[in-house]
């Protein structure tokens, strides 16, 4: 049997198709310019080498994952340089097909960056620019075409040229023109790419960065060559050295191109090495979720995991619905275990769409984790449960707690009222002494009775804390302690759960202050901000608190924590005591 021809591993497909292109275009240019290269073999060989290179990186670039437009673009920019050289036979069309080739050259380059990375013309920016560059490019040459000589470009006499109305002056007036058109159009397109800078995520704009720096450095080389020939009649010779010029230095556009692209695979085959090496140690959710944030360069990345028939985030909060679609600029890619069930969903800038091996390389060497991970994701969920409930319960008491003391006050206390006043008119009506004597008795002990219940209803829930707000009510408070107390309070309200556990919370705090610090004075004082309600009661006391299992303190710091808030104290010997609430702002003050 024959043997059977194998390609190496590396000569695939795609950069055999590239190398083609590559030998193709530069074929193109060899015959293209073959009477100026026969006596210039250095500048046939730079030349044939740049066109060629810049054929092969666009083919290279157009069979990659991103960017196949702009490798496209490349190597019709290519293939134009290669037409170019036309202008060497000097005879027939072959001059006036070269500059307009060369226009087209510049233009494809143009939009070729342009179209980067997303392959369209994003932005009314782009497409202002692109039909500019053809009306500038294409219609400024014909424009110089028209009121010139084929001799004043360099060109025989005999060749064929639309000379329409050839006078110098305007000749060299319109290349001085379309010389500082250009100028502006290179200008804008750096600008254009600056500009986008802000908007693409940072995988995109590490990438992007060294392609505006190279298209800044090749046209600017090119208009500075091309600027050799305006001002003067120009000889062929010249002219075919500005081609030669312009070519190597837009040569640089798509070997930057191809960098990055080598660039973002390389990051691809790293990107395993790179996740395991973030994940050395103990595992968690969000230990995995910063991973992928560092590896996609997405700091705004989110991850749910799939736990008891749903989705947890981070902190086991379960999503109220299944997360499909992504916000504005987002996406989302779910993932699943080897037996194809649900183990995960990430939350991704949209911009990582172009960059869908690399998300699929991090995620694949993120598995082993998430696997990991994802009974803890479910433990999670199931404290999260029970600190909901927990929550639920605070709130529910909160709001018995407000029902009863209404209820009392409307009701009960109502009714004893009415018998006193029963009692009143009994005692006034009783003839005998004793009789009075006794009604006088009962009346007694049903006002103490009514202030019994009133203070009682008072403790449940302060009618002042429901009708006016947690300022009011703590106002009442500081004015019945026996310390003096400087209050600083917000001037609006808060859900009724948050006041009601603020106003219980620093109730104790004061009382604890009171009892056991013996303070001359108290500071009460309540901020709200974007992140949660802060609350601190400092005093001047002794120090030294410390809470005990049972305690005030114990207390106030369950109560706090049932609203997923945060106690903390400091109480240094002989310097006071601070404590300082925390609770998540369910509503703003």
């Amino acid at each position: 049997m024959r043997p059977v021809l194998r390609w190496p591993p590396w000569l695939g497909a795609r950069v055999r198709r590239a190398l083609a292109a590559g030998a193709a275009v530069a074929g193109a240019a060899l015959a293209c310019g073959w009477p100026h290269w026969r006596a210039q073999p250095a500048a046939a060989a730079v030349t044939l080498v740049c066109c060629g290179g810049f054929a092969v990186a666009g083919g290279l670039f157009a069979a990659g994952r991103t960017g196949r437009r702009t490798g496209a673009a490349f190597v019709a920019a290519a293939a134009a340089w290669a037409v170019t050289w036309a202008a060497a036979w000097n005879t027939g069309a072959a001059p006036l097909v070269s500059v307009f080739a060369q226009s087209v050259f510049f233009a494809a380059i143009g939009v070729g960056v342009l179209l980067y990375p997303a392959g369209r013309l994003e932005g009314a920016a782009a497409r202002l620019w692109t039909a500019a560059a053809v009306v500038i490019m294409v219609g400024g040459q014909a424009l110089l075409c028209a009121v010139s000589r084929p001799a004043w470009n360099g060109f025989a006499a005999s060749v064929a040229w639309p000379a329409l109305r050839p006078e110098h002056e305007v000749f060299h007036g319109v290349q001085r023109g379309l010389a500082a058109a250009m100028t502006l159009l290179a200008g804008a397109l750096v600008v254009i790419l600056v500009a986008r800078l802000p908007r693409t995520g940072r995988l995109d704009r590490a990438l992007t960065v060294p392609v505006a720096v190279a298209v800044t450095f090749g046209v600017s080389g090119a208009l500075v060559v091309q600027s050799t020939l305006i001002g003067s009649d120009a000889e062929l010779a010249d002219v075919l050295d500005v081609y030669l010029f312009q070519g190597v230095f837009a040569t640089v556009l798509p070997l930057a191109f191809l960098g990055t692209a080598l660039r973002a695979r390389l990051a691809e085959l790293t990107v395993a090495e790179r996740m395991q090496r973030l994940l050395v140690g103990p595992l968690s959710v969000a230990r995995v979720r910063d991973a992928l944030r560092t590896v996609l360069g997405d700091g705004a990345l989110d991850l749910w995991m799939w736990a008891d028939g749903g989705y947890v985030d981070v902190d086991g909060r379960r999503m109220r619905a299944a997360p499909a679609g992504g916000a504005a600029g987002r996406r989302r890619h779910r993932v699943r275990t080897s037996g194809g069930e649900p183990l995960a969903t990430v939350d991704l800038d949209a911009a990582l769409g172009d960059h869908e091996p690399l998300v699929e390389a991090a995620l694949v060497a993120g598995g082993r984790a998430l696997e990991t991970v994802r009974l803890q994701a479910a433990a999670q969920a199931n404290l999260e449960r029970a600190r909901e409930a927990r929550e639920r319960l605070v709130r529910i008491q909160a709001a018995e707690r407000e029902r009863l003391a209404a209820d009392l006050k409307h009701s009960a206390q109502q009714r004893l009222h009415a018998l006193e006043e029963m009692l009143a008119r009994l005692e006034d009506a009783a003839a005998d002494p004793r009789a009075r004597e006794q009604a006088r008795t009962c009346r007694r002990e049903l006002a103490e009775a009514v202030a019994e219940l009133e203070a009682l209803a008072r403790g449940m829930h302060p009618a002042i804390l429901a009708d006016a707000g947690l300022g009011p009510a703590m106002e009442l408070v500081a004015a019945r302690t026996a310390v003096p107390v400087h209050l600083d309070m917000p001037a609006g309200r808060f859900p009724p759960e948050i006041e009601s556990t603020l106003y219980f919370a620093l109730c104790e705090a004061l009382t604890n202050a009171v009892k056991h610090a013996r303070a001359d004075a108290i500071h009460l004082a309540v901020r709200p901000g974007p992140d949660g309600i802060a609350a601190e009661v400092r005093d001047d006391g002794v120090g030294g608190a410390a809470p005990d299992p049972g305690g005030g303190l114990a207390g106030l710091t369950d109560r706090v924590r049932a609203l997923r808030g945060q106690v903390t104290v400091e109480s240094p010997p002989g310097e006071g005591t601070t404590v300082r609430i925390v609770l998540p702002s369910g509503g703003g003050a």
